[in-house]
């Protein structure tokens, strides 16, 4: 099921310009529902974004990584953003035509589990014979396998409740779960259920040795080849979006605000700054902008990912392809 047609069909952007009969089109799926953190790619439909870089893209909802990442494989959608974490394994555990990053959008994976400073749970160990609850394709779920090799966590020692997003922070709040994997725009909303920092313990995957790169623009090889102009255009589109976010990101939530008039935008702006400043805006990206990558770093990615899950190493080149990627000026942060 999609979200709803005002939102789903983003098909977009400004048809009285001439140039959209024209313009190729393209379908974006996210990773979830639309929230803070997605609104840049409603702002780039919105706010016409795609549409100055010619092309016209819909964009629907996901229901997490792995699914948005199968999806793609399956030419459902032609390109998505999820977690490249959960990308590396796709690949390498499938024989099928390889899924590809094509823009590095989050330089850290923001993943880390939480818990209630009252459950006792101070650090992994702690979380053997807990219940975590999570939904099956988050990314913070697919990549936990990690933070356990990371931490000597034995990964069957804990036992899964599968939810979705928006119970799994009130399960945490009622009690009912010892601990959930997230992102950090999770700690948003547990604000809104009265929840703050102080009261929850963090431990963020980073902190334990688990810094992969996180979520990114992918798409299929073969779709990439066959379309090169139309992959260009839309990593244009949403790379221009996502520096108008950055720089306000007050415009990203009117983005999803007049499609939602229900959203909690306090909430949702919250989200939206803390991927920026711990996901997104980095030292490195500072200095050289968006989908500034590092091969070395990368490399590291791919191995921890292949190694947590038992197949060989890929190159870097089989995964991250920057051929697509407007020039490095355009790519600046103001």
């Amino acid at each position: 099921m999609r979200v709803p047609a005002a939102v789903a069909a983003l098909m977009l952007c400004a048809l009285s310009l001439p140039s959209s009969a024209q313009s190729p089109n393209a379908k974006l799926t996210l990773d979830f529902s639309i929230q803070g953190q997605q609104s840049p790619f409603v702002l780039a439909a919105e706010g016409g974004y795609f549409a100055r870089a010619g092309v016209n893209v819909e964009v629907d909802r996901g229901y997490g990584s792995a699914d948005a990442i199968t999806k793609v494989a399956s030419r459902a959608y032609d390109m998505a953003f999820a977690d490249i974490g959960a990308l590396i394994q796709f690949n390498g555990r499938h024989a099928g035509p390889p899924v590809i990053s094509v823009f590095q959008v989050y330089d850290v994976a923001p993943m880390l589990i939480l818990s209630l400073k009252k459950s006792n749970i101070t650090k992994p160990s702690d979380l053997a014979g807990k219940q975590v609850a999570s939904p099956p394709a988050a990314s913070s779920r697919v990549m936990f396998p990690l933070f356990a090799a990371a931490t000597g966590l034995d990964p069957s020692s804990v036992s899964w409740i599968d939810v979705t997003p928006q119970l799994r922070e009130t399960l945490l709040v009622q009690g009912r779960t010892d601990a959930t994997t997230a992102l950090i725009t999770d700690l948003a909303g547990l604000e809104r259920l009265g929840i703050t920092e102080n009261d929850v313990t963090i431990m963020r995957f980073s902190d334990f040795g688990v810094a992969l790169y996180g979520h990114c623009i992918l798409t299929r090889a073969e779709f990439a080849e066959k379309n090169p102009e139309t992959v260009k255009k839309v990593v244009k589109g949403i790379a221009e979006a996502l520096k108008a976010a950055i720089a306000d990101p007050g415009i990203s939530i009117a983005a999803i605000k007049k499609n939602e008039p229900l959203i909690d935008e306090k909430v949702e702006r919250a989200r939206l700054e803390l991927v920026i400043k711990n996901a997104i805006v980095t030292g490195r990206v500072r200095k050289e902008g968006l989908s500034a990558v590092d091969p070395d770093r990368m490399k590291q990615t791919i191995e921890m990912v292949a190694k947590t899950f038992n197949f060989p190493p890929l190159d870097v080149a089989a995964i991250y392809h920057p051929d697509y990627l407007p020039s490095r000026a355009e790519l600046q942060l103001k």
